[in-house]
């Protein structure tokens, strides 16, 4: 690889860059365009109205914050959530960040003029200065009435307000009466008035509201299948679950969270007949963990391959055989979790939450427990420190910069080759398409890991991503090593050879699984960075785009979301090559630096920075044309 003072000086170079870029896209999180940014005057489908003293038609009431907050819920709780803090669900998925409605500089220090032309005009209407391209917002304008949006504005500066004073506000003792009054306010929304888990919110949640009636509750400290703790019920309420819709809870005063334990507990007749049978609980008891070794590790991975393999895979990529006979996002039978991205765990990624999790199972879910009539405490452990192995120790950072990292010698088309491996991961995270035409709430594929390289005539990507599932059709063309059943135990094994039934012939599935590199077109003449979902008429992108079926990359140019041209024969130039293991799609794709096509290719040229972002698609979960998952820009540069 070549090493020089000039290559030192493009990576500090690159540093500085993207050290800058880090501490802006902060500072815009937090703030964005301030009041005088305002334009005097928009167009509103068709008519011009004058932000200046624009105040809203609706009159305030709790019917209106009420509906208000139902728009919320439905529209932008994925991206603000439900606190109203910028961290719902795709709260780290898009930089800039969603906006903080609670940060100081954030809307309630605007009129209410500005917070109108904000959603009804979003990213693509911000001043060309805050590099409006970038920004996920989406233009409110002809998908929402003017009157929901005042109606949503109303909800949110009444709540973030709310939210401010609740610290200040003297709380009474816990009591059912005052738990009814906060889950009227917070939690109906999406669980229900009645707590049947059926309140606005629960068509964009996957999994779905729990149903307190049933009085099944995942995260306990009980046994599988019987009713939680008061500290059970406490803690999830404080701590939320990490990637759902479940914010924590934790900024009300510690009285109201007590008083929704008690209330929670009248929605269900189980905690009554648990205190008139006179029974009190069984607290699954974690012991300390032992000191992880090798051997502890041997044994975790063959209970692992015998036990859980058949759903969480052999990798732990929730690619198990038996995930097509239980996923079914219609009824809430959702994916195994990816045991390879701990920071996703419902209950938490440290040894004893882990352990819990074994112990207890999952109440309406297929994760079983591990009962302590088969399983000793020593074998639980083992399983843990295996399951520790299968992911990183924290979640990977995702860097400012795309670095293409320069060498010498032909271009690897092959992902297994060696020279990848000398080369940096690039992180980065992907949302689902929620912005325009038809959307993806809860995607699968929630991220790719990148490499670069480039050899001053070639530059060539190594992509990976976690699918659940391979197109069928990639078995004809390519390697592909699913996750197997797991093997059956000794004593049921037979030493009778099974007759085989021939193999079928790969079929194609109905959608093909796709991924798609996005630049802007280097021969662009109007000014600016295009839009990050495929551009716009004025701002063009190019797409190098990959589909299991036919299995090739091609060139593809967009104006919009649903405007994809394929470039003609001659203006194909994509080499690639893909293979799938274990849940997971491994794809080289690469091409020369410059081309002859200058209107419609992105031209590459050393220590330039060019604009990047990703779009992949999961067909076997029916996700095609504009239903797929999305990142931002991001900054490359080749060394």
């Amino acid at each position: 690889m070549a090493f020089n003072k000039s290559r030192i000086q493009i990576r500090l170079n690159a540093a500085i860059i993207g050290f800058i870029l880090a501490l802006c896209g902060q500072a815009y999180a937090f703030t964005g365009p301030s009041a005088s940014d305002m334009p005097s005057v928009v167009e509103v489908e068709g008519r011009q109205v004058s932000l200046k003293n624009l105040s809203s038609p609706i009159a305030e009431s709790e019917q209106t914050i009420k509906e208000g907050a139902e728009i919320y819920i439905k529209n932008c709780v994925l991206c603000h959530g439900d606190l109203l803090d910028g961290k719902g669900l795709f709260g780290d998925s898009f930089f800039p960040r969603p906006a903080n409605f609670l940060h100081p500089q954030s809307v309630l220090s605007k009129p209410l003029s500005y917070t109108y032309w904000r959603i009804m005009k979003g990213g693509p209407g911000l001043p060309e200065r805050y590099n409006p391209w970038d920004s996920a917002m989406p233009a409110w304008e002809g998908t929402l009435k003017e009157e929901d949006v005042w109606k949503v504005i109303q909800y949110i500066y009444t709540a973030a307000q709310e939210r401010r004073k609740s610290k200040e506000t003297p709380q009474a003792e816990p009591s059912a009466n005052r738990g009814s009054e906060v889950y009227a306010k917070n939690c109906a929304v999406c669980h229900g008035d009645t707590g049947g888990g059926d309140g606005p919110g629960a068509k964009i949640s996957s999994p779905f509201p729990r149903n307190f009636i049933k009085g099944h509750i995942k995260f306990r400290t009980t046994p599988f299948g019987k009713i939680p703790t008061d500290e059970d019920l406490f803690n999830i309420i404080t701590e939320g679950t990490p990637g759902t819709t479940m914010p924590a809870w934790k900024h009300l005063p510690e009285n109201d969270r007590r008083s929704l334990v008690l209330y929670l507990k009248t929605l269900s007749k189980k905690f009554a007949k648990f205190i008139k049978k006179g029974k009190t609980h069984k607290v699954v008891v974690v012991p300390d963990p032992p000191a992880f070794t090798l051997a502890s590790l041997e044994r975790g991975k063959e209970l692992f391959i015998q036990n859980c393999s058949a759903c969480h895979g052999i990798k732990g990529r929730s690619d198990g055989t038996s995930t097509k006979k239980i996923v079914n996002l219609p009824t809430d039978a959702i994916w195994p979790r990816n045991l390879s991205k701990p920071w996703k765990f419902r209950r938490g990624d440290k040894r004893k939450e882990i352990f819990l999790t074994l112990r207890t199972g999952l109440s309406l879910t297929a994760m079983p427990r591990f009962s302590p009539r088969i399983f000793k405490d020593e074998q639980i452990w083992d399983l843990v420190h295996y399951v520790q192995t299968l992911a990183p120790s924290q979640k990977p950072k995702t860097p400012p910069i795309l670095k293409v990292e320069r060498t010498d010698g032909a271009l690897p088309i092959d992902p297994n080759d060696p020279l990848w491996q000398t080369m940096d991961s690039n992180f980065y995270p992907l949302g689902g398409q929620i912005i325009q035409s038809k959307i993806v709430q809860y995607p699968t594929i929630d991220n790719v890991v990148v490499k670069a390289m480039h050899n001053d005539s070639e530059i060539a990507f190594h992509i990976h991503w976690d699918d659940p599932t391979v197109d069928p059709i990639l078995k004809k063309f390519s390697e592909v090593v699913e996750s197997p059943a797991p093997p059956l135990p000794a004593h049921l094994r037979s030493d009778d050879p099974e007759d085989e039934e021939p193999a079928e012939e790969p079929q194609p599935q109905k959608f093909p699984d796709s991924i798609a590199i996005q630049f802007p077109v280097s021969g662009n003449s109007s000014s600016g960075k295009p839009y990050f979902l495929n551009g716009d008429a004025k701002h063009p992108v190019n797409l190098w785009q990959w589909s299991s079926y036919p299995m090739k990359a091609v060139e593809v140019n967009a104006s919009g979301v649903d405007t994809l041209t394929t470039q003609s024969e001659t203006s194909q130039s994509l080499a690639s090559k893909a293979t799938f293991k274990y849940g997971r799609y491994s794809l080289v794709i690469k091409r020369q630096l410059t081309t002859e096509d200058t209107q419609n290719d992105t031209q590459f040229r050393a220590g330039q920075s060019i604009p990047i972002a990703f779009n992949v698609w999961n067909g076997s979960a029916g996700e095609t044309g504009s239903q797929k998952s999305i990142s931002s820009w991001f900054p490359l540069i080749l060394e």
